[in-house]
């Protein structure tokens, strides 16, 4: 007789794992405001790392509280051998906007 844990289908595309992880905390007795109280943190800020942007430590406290490994519940941080892959690399970049987009063309008053 081993001792397997039985495998969680955990969904790989972001929307889908957030509806997933928010279903699961749920069944244990909580949300992402009650998540984001314990943490300090805001509702929105457990809802983007549930949706997958980076946030070791509400990743972390998501994975505990519903009680699956925080590398399987995301496994695109981290790399083959188990470490955590730099923000840099996981976090996607939203464009900035030129300087002469801006609404304001010169910084003096007018």
């Amino acid at each position: 007789m081993t001792n397997k844990r039985p495998r969680l289908d955990i969904p790989k595309k972001p929307t889908e794992r957030r509806a997933w992880i928010q279903y699961r905390l749920r069944l244990v007795g909580s949300n992402f405001r009650a998540l984001g109280r314990k943490l300090g943190v805001s509702q929105q800020a457990v809802s983007y790392a549930a949706a997958g942007y980076p946030s070791l430590a509400i990743e972390q406290a998501i994975a505990e509280a519903i009680g699956v490994p925080h590398q399987e519940l995301f496994p695109e941080h981290f790399d083959e051998a188990g470490g955590r892959i730099p923000l840099a690399r996981t976090r996607q970049r939203k464009p900035t906007r030129a300087a002469s987009q801006r609404n304001v063309e010169s910084s003096e008053a007018a």
